[in-house]
C-alpha cells in the first residue's frame, strides 16, 4: 500500500461532516471550500486533464449528431485545443499509445495529422489516394465548423503499418472554460 492510500485507510470521517451553518451560508458553498483530505492533486489526472469531466462532457452535450455507445477510459482517445494554431493533441491515453505504437510524450503538442502518412515518408497530400485527401478535408471542415464527425480514415501506425480507424471527433467546451476542445474517439477497423 503506498502512503496516500495508508493514510486514506487510516482517515476517520466526522460523523456530522457539517459544523454549525450561518443562514447566509449555503450548504453548495459550504462543501466546495471544504478540503477533503483524500483527494491528492494529479493522483486521478496526472495529465492535468480531467478526462472524466472531458467523457461527462461528451455524454451531456447538447443536440448529439454521433451515436457513440458506452465509452469509458478504455477507449483509445485524444483531446485537442481547437483554438490554439494547428490544434495541437493536448492529451492522448494509453489505449491510444498501444493503438498507434506513439508514447504519449510524442504524440502531445502535435496536431493529429502525422497519423495520415507513414513517418517515413514525407508528410504530402500529393502521394495520398484521393478518396483519403476527401476524408482529411471532412475532418478539417468539421474542425473548422466545431461540429461532430465520424468517418473510416487511413492512419499509419509509428512503425509504418497502415491500419482504418473508425474516428469520432466530438467538440466540446468543459464547464468554467471558454476553450473548444475536440474529443478524437480512435478504433481500428481492421
Amino acid at each position: 500500500m503506498n502512503p496516500w492510500e495508508s493514510q486514506a485507510m487510516a482517515h476517520n470521517f466526522p460523523s456530522d461532516p457539517s459544523p454549525a451553518v450561518g443562514k447566509n451560508q449555503s450548504t453548495h458553498s459550504r462543501l466546495q471550500s471544504r478540503q477533503d483530505p483524500i483527494i491528492y492533486p494529479g493522483l486521478y489526472a496526472p495529465s492535468g486533464v480531467d478526462i472524466m469531466t472531458v467523457l461527462f462532457s461528451v455524454f451531456a452535450r447538447p443536440d448529439p449528431k454521433i451515436e457513440l455507445g458506452p465509452v469509458d477510459c478504455s477507449a483509445a482517445l485524444t483531446v485537442s485545443n481547437l483554438d490554439l494554431p494547428g490544434s495541437p493533441i493536448i492529451y492522448a491515453n494509453e489505449a491510444f499509445a498501444k493503438l498507434t505504437g506513439y508514447t504519449i510524450k510524442e504524440v502531445v503538442g502535435k496536431n493529429s495529422q502525422f497519423l495520415h502518412s507513414p513517418q517515413s515518408k514525407a508528410s504530402s497530400q500529393s502521394s495520398l489516394l484521393d478518396q483519403q485527401v476527401a476524408a482529411i478535408q471532412q475532418l478539417d471542415h468539421a474542425a473548422a465548423a466545431r461540429d461532430e464527425i465520424q468517418l473510416y480514415i487511413t492512419n499509419y501506425k509509428k512503425n509504418g503499418q497502415k491500419f482504418t480507424n473508425l474516428l469520432s471527433m466530438i467538440p466540446i467546451r468543459l464547464p468554467d472554460d471558454e476553450t473548444q476542445y475536440s474529443v478524437g474517439f480512435h478504433v481500428a477497423a481492421d
